[in-house]
């Protein structure tokens, strides 16, 4: 018999004192590194088109930004919103096509495998073992979703996955449909996530006890911070933060 970690039994008596039955997670930079797939291919991006046109890489990397916030609040986080960014690209730089002829490198940030947040696995499965129930609240189009889980090995350690349609915004009734499949209520889950508006500020409102990873994307880090709520740098400081929820 392979015994179990003691801080995992903290963590499960902890928890059971705060009558937590069910543990729900953000997927994207929360349990997966999706941030560096953006960082990597928009890098690329930019130093092929910066390239070509012979123009200033730290100005279009920039605008680059720039339009994808704005692309992010008009169309939420659809692989589609950059056909959209880089119609408004080519527009200001009048580039004879050359932007919108390498959208498949931003493409390739839907099909490359993220890696896997540090400790991950070892978290999913010490709270599987002791007993709670796992779900999964994420935003995103779901093929890529799945194929992230199966890339990742991460799918088979939820009890339920709710994903919000890409083209609009996670808000509290995904939240509350992840928490009712779960079969219990709001005051009996804990909540991880990077997304402050997305994440932490609706599942407080139902109830839930929040851990906070703040994310590198400051779109995910406007609202204000729920009273109670739990700050981690990393994902590692999970069993931690769990021990000051009160």
């Amino acid at each position: 018999m392979i015994e179990r970690e003691p801080i995992h039994n903290q963590t499960a008596e902890k928890l059971r004192q705060l009558d937590i039955k069910a543990v729900l997670f953000d997927l994207d930079d929360t349990l997966i590194h999706t941030g560096e797939l953006f960082s990597k291919y928009m890098t690329e991006y930019v130093e092929t088109i910066s390239t070509l046109l012979r123009i200033d890489p730290q100005t279009l990397r920039i605008r680059l930004q720039e339009l994808n916030d704005e692309g992010y609040h008009k169309m939420g986080v659809s692989p589609q919103r950059w056909s959209l960014v880089l119609d408004q690209l080519s527009q200001e730089l009048n580039d004879d096509g050359v932007v919108k002829e390498n959208l498949n490198i931003l493409m390739k940030i839907y099909t490359d495998e993220p890696r896997i947040k540090s400790g991950a696995k070892v978290m999913l499965k010490g709270l599987k073992d002791s007993g709670f129930k796992l779900g999964l609240v994420t935003h995103a189009n779901t093929d890529w979703t799945m194929r992230k889980l199966n890339q990742t090995g991460l799918l088979n350690f939820f009890d339920t996955i709710k994903i919000a349609d890409e083209n609009g915004f996670k808000t509290v009734e995904h939240w509350k449909s992840g928490i009712e499949m779960l079969g219990v209520e709001g005051h009996q889950c804990l909540v991880v996530g990077d997304n402050l508006k997305g994440d932490i500020i609706p599942s407080f409102s139902l109830g839930a006890k929040v851990l906070w990873m703040p994310s590198s994307w400051s779109v995910y880090r406007q609202g204000e911070v729920p009273e109670g709520t739990i700050v981690m740098d990393e994902l590692s400081d999970f069993w931690d933060a769990v021990q000051k929820l009160a």
